[in-house]
């Protein structure tokens, strides 16, 4: 009698470590989830063309003529509801290069080996939307998933930063 009581006090604390193993697998599969969630998001709106995607922030479904991106509130796996969010931004960018001098009298347009390289330069190179030859080529997307936990807890969100370039001009 005595041994089973020994034996059932030993026992418990081991049902409790395999109660709490199970709890924290939860919370891991729902992270995991919110993960998949932006990760598939952000591949479906990257498909998108460029200028469908407007600037701003997106809180409910984003639907375009080349399909349906979800967005607001989304069911997941055991009971848990996602919260995704889009915020597109301009993404100004200038960059530095050689220009050839095509002023040179030795300059030949097919032999590259008469090419001599100016000093590095902005000039020319800055796309800010400051102007009609200067457009914005860039947008920024950052993809936000966030939920709430069967105890109250958010914990903190799921983002995913991306750029994408204006290739159909």
């Amino acid at each position: 009698m005595f041994a089973t009581v020994i034996l059932a006090v030993a026992i418990l604390p081991i049902v409790g470590v395999f109660s709490q193993g199970h709890s924290l697998s939860q919370k891991d599969m729902r992270r995991i989830g919110a993960i998949h969630l932006a990760e598939s998001t952000m591949n479906k709106l990257l498909k998108l063309p460029y200028s469908m995607v407007s600037i701003g922030t997106v809180n409910s479904d984003l639907v375009t003529a080349s399909g349906t991106v979800p967005f607001g509130n989304i069911n997941g796996e055991a009971h848990v509801v996602y919260a995704a969010s889009l915020v597109v931004s301009d993404y100004p960018v200038t960059f530095s290069y050689h220009p050839v001098d095509l002023n040179d009298p030795g300059y030949d347009v097919s032999k590259s080996e008469t090419w001599k390289f100016l000093p590095s330069t902005s000039d020319g190179a800055t796309f800010n939307g400051s102007g009609p030859f200067k457009p914005i080529m860039v947008k920024q997307y950052e993809v936000s998933v966030s939920w709430t936990e069967p105890n109250g807890v958010t914990p903190p969100p799921i983002n995913i930063v991306t750029l994408k370039a204006n290739l159909e001009e």
